[in-house]
């Protein structure tokens, strides 16, 4: 784009060139102006860039800038911001570069505060904290904290994705060999600045944040007045087709930059999850409120070309996207012109087909499951029928419905003696039975709400190699209706494979038909403490006949070696034949070095203090039946472990997930201990340097990455009452077993670990060290 230097400055290697963008200020600039001249750092270069005023402010800058040798006017014709910051890049002189909003503020001290911390961290990006403003009051941007992003700290995009939520130019120092080939693109005026942001982050490695105020961004109060974010609001299609352009430019830098492509696939989700939730969303409830048939077809339709463009993984990674696309829509269905219709129901098509089971369950698990079920029979029928007939019934408060099911539920309205249980089991699923076996594969738990552990990994494999199965998931939630109980007993009762990963009570005492395999992917690695029909007699277990009802369909059960193949008989009472030691798919991730390398740089960008520490990890197993479980007492001395080994060392507690209460960390040592039970546990063991556990199976996941254990047995011949165990525990740990505190301490002190038992241990318990559990399952079960 054609600039003009109207006037130059003096000063001839300044330390900050500010890049202002100028147009119809005139009420706002000089306060901006005098901003930048208070500054405290003095070799400073404030370039002003016109952009085609019309209301004075160009001649306004000019006199300012005759009066001051530092300040540099440009003028071009008027193109938008992202022309007027290129065109004000390519003049700046300095060795780091800042951009200011023509009608915004900076105190005082801001660029020496960023310039002092680029020089001494040396990184090509500093940014500090913002605050918003008016005539009347200021105010902290609430969205910024609550995610985190002014935290004090050297940070890149990829450990610290929260760094997503600012992407504006401002509020940020950028060295200058880092940005000046970068540019802004000149085709958009909503989100422009986001691909120059996005690649500045990346481009520079490492971010670092002030703790200090450095901008204050005017919120202006006269709606003839209005910034271009405020413009946002008043056309939101035009934001909306921006901002769609805009992640079109940006989604090709994250695999420009990062090479990891298990950090790659995480931060593109954490990028679309930010632009979808605090971008598209506004403008989306915009454009279907306002009523333009026009743009309402034109936005559909780029919802369309977006799902589509969105592998597997990445979409059902973004609830936020799903759920606008579902009930959210259907919600305010009746604002969807005529016109429109077609084309919402053609990209509900396309984001029902690609849902999985988790990602299904979770919109169910919303304050709108029937919305949900309507759309997705709108999209199995291609027909807008089932919408309209969500939306009637809401209005009236009737029930709709129709064939097999409308027969169940009507009866179901009379009988109200009878159990929702009993009933779906006793009489639909026995009529479910005598229907034809379909190419379906069915995974059922109660552990999780979405697609976990081995779960994940046998669906991903499952899509891979079995890609006519039709996959659906019954997963964890709160309470189902009658129609999803009649579901999920049509799908156990009609499909090929269902897969279990833990006892689950919906199948209690069912007696599945011939054609069906039912396959067992036991949650725990190894044989450790006795459970099933092994532990019968032992204070903590069950009756015979309840582990009966739980285990009677068990067509394969997958364990990870030969050696505890006649355990896992013992357990479910199956043929050893049955039992199959193919591998837990939920360790594969231990033999994925992109996976670990991943994970351990998050986790430094979530736990700072973790930085140069060795990591002590604590994940004991519960105590007592199931009335018990919740509280845990812990033994464990965190404070004296802090005192000995903190200097060295920093802390992990990670409870078992039946561990709800009695777990914290005192006030003044959350900078040595960290509880993070709602850390994914092999995410956690991948940042283990020393494991203390008890009687947890975790040690056979642990013991793959060959590092030390610690056995804390303060209460073993009370645990052998209450459980027992397959081997002699003091004779089969692989690791010094401690009583006390003291013993923990002098065994990290004194390095009491012996690693060839631990590589002889992971030998035993694992035949197949490759990391292709998944693979081999699918590959040997499902035929």
């Amino acid at each position: 784009m054609l600039y003009e230097i109207v006037k130059s400055a003096a000063i001839a290697e300044p330390k900050v060139s500010v890049v202002i963008p100028v147009y119809n200020v005139i009420r706002y600039i000089d306060e901006t102006i005098d901003s930048l001249l208070n500054q405290t750092l003095k070799e400073i270069e404030i370039v002003l860039v016109d952009d085609g005023s019309s209301d004075g402010s160009l001649e306004r800058i000019i006199e300012i800038a005759n009066a001051h040798d530092n300040i540099v006017v440009v003028k071009e014709p008027n193109a938008g911001p992202g022309t007027a910051r290129n065109n004000g890049l390519a003049v700046a002189k300095g060795k780091y570069i800042s951009f200011v909003d023509s009608d915004d503020i900076l105190p005082e001290k801001a660029l020496e505060i960023m310039y002092h911390a680029a020089e001494t961290e040396q990184v090509g990006v500093v940014t500090g904290i913002s605050v918003s403003f008016n005539s009347s009051r200021s105010w902290f941007i609430g969205g910024h904290f609550k995610k985190g992003v002014f935290k004090k700290g050297r940070k890149s995009l990829v450990k610290n994705p929260e760094m997503l939520y600012t992407l504006g130019p401002c509020n940020k120092l950028y060295r200058a060999d880092v940005v000046k080939d970068i540019g802004f693109p000149t085709s958009i005026k909503v989100a422009e600045d986001h691909p120059f942001v996005l690649e500045a982050y990346l481009k520079s490695g490492d971010i670092y944040t002030v703790d200090e105020i450095i901008y204050n961004y005017r919120a202006r109060e006269d709606e003839g007045d209005v910034s271009l974010s405020q413009i946002v609001k008043s056309d939101p299609y035009v934001s909306f087709k921006d901002i769609i352009e805009s992640t079109k430019l940006s989604d090709p830098l994250f695999t420009k930059y990062v090479e990891n492509p298990i950090a790659l696939a995480k931060i593109r989700t954490d990028y679309y999850d930010r632009i979808v939730s605090a971008d598209i969303w506004p403008a989306y409830k915009g454009i279907i409120m306002e009523g333009n048939a026009g743009t309402q077809v034109k936005m559909f339709d780029a919802f369309y070309d977006l799902i589509d463009s969105m592998d597997v993984n990445l979409y059902n990674s973004l609830g936020v996207l799903q759920r606008l696309l579902t009930f959210e829509t259907i919600n305010r269905y009746t604002f969807i012109k005529e016109k429109a219709r077609p084309n919402y129901l053609r990209a509900l098509k396309l984001a029902y087909s690609k849902l999985d089971p988790g990602s299904m369950n979770k919109l169910l698990s919303s304050n709108f499951p029937k919305e949900v079920r309507a759309g997705q029979k709108a999209a199995n029928r291609n027909s807008v029928r089932p919408i309209y007939n969500r939306l009637a019934v809401r209005k009236a408060g009737t029930v709709v419905s129709a064939g097999f099911e409308k027969v169940v539920v009507g009866t179901w309205k009379k009988i109200q003696d009878m159990s929702r249980n009993f009933y779906a089991r006793r009489i639909a699923f026995p009529i479910y039975k005598l229907g034809q076996k379909q190419d379906k594969i069915v995974f059922l738990t109660n552990k999780h709400d979405i697609l976990a552990d081995s779960f994940k990994a046998v669906y991903d494999e499952v899509l891979k190699q079995k890609p006519d199965y039709e996959v659906v998931g019954y997963l964890k939630q709160p309470k189902r209706s009658v129609r999803e109980l009649l579901s999920l007993y049509k799908d156990v009762a009609t499909a090929k494979y269902v897969f279990l990963d833990d006892y689950y009570r919906q199948m209690y005492g069912l007696t599945t038909s011939n054609g069906t395999e039912v396959i067992q992917l036991w949650h725990a690695a190894g044989a450790f403490k006795k459970f099933g029909f092994s532990s019968i007699g032992y204070a903590d277990s069950n009756t015979e006949s309840f582990e009966r009802a739980a285990h009677k369909n068990y067509s394969k059960v997958v364990v990870s070696s030969s050696e505890i193949v006649p355990f896992y008989a013992d357990a479910f009472d199956v043929p050893e034949k049955d039992v199959v030691p193919l591998g837990v798919p939920r360790t594969d991730r231990f033999f994925n070095e992109d996976y670990k390398a991943y994970i351990k740089a998050s986790f430094l960008g979530k736990y700072p203090y973790l930085k140069g520490k060795k990591i002590i990890t604590y994940a004991p197993t519960f105590r007592g039946g199931p009335g018990e479980r919740q509280n845990f007492v812990m033994n464990l001395n965190i404070r004296r472990l802090a005192e000995q080994l903190g200097d060295e060392y920093a802390l992990i507690l990670k409870m078992h997930p039946s561990v709800t209460r009695g777990v914290g960390v005192p006030f003044d040592l959350q900078e040595f201990a960290f509880n993070m039970s709602r850390e994914d546990i092999n995410d956690v063991l991948i940042n283990t340097d020393i494991l203390i556990t008890d009687y947890s199976s975790v040690v056979f996941d642990f013991s793959i990455m060959e590092k030390p254990v610690l056995f804390y047995a303060y209460d073993l011949e009370n645990y052998l009452g209450e459980r027992n165990f397959y081997y002699d525990y003091e004779a089969f740990v692989p690791g010094p077993i401690v009583r006390t505190n003291d013993e923990i301490i002098s065994a990290i002190e004194t390095n009491d670990f012996d690693l060839d038992k631990v590589r002889a241990f992971k030998k035993r318990f694992f035949d197949d060290l490759d990391g292709k559990s998944a693979e081999r399952i699918v590959r040997e079960l499902i035929k």
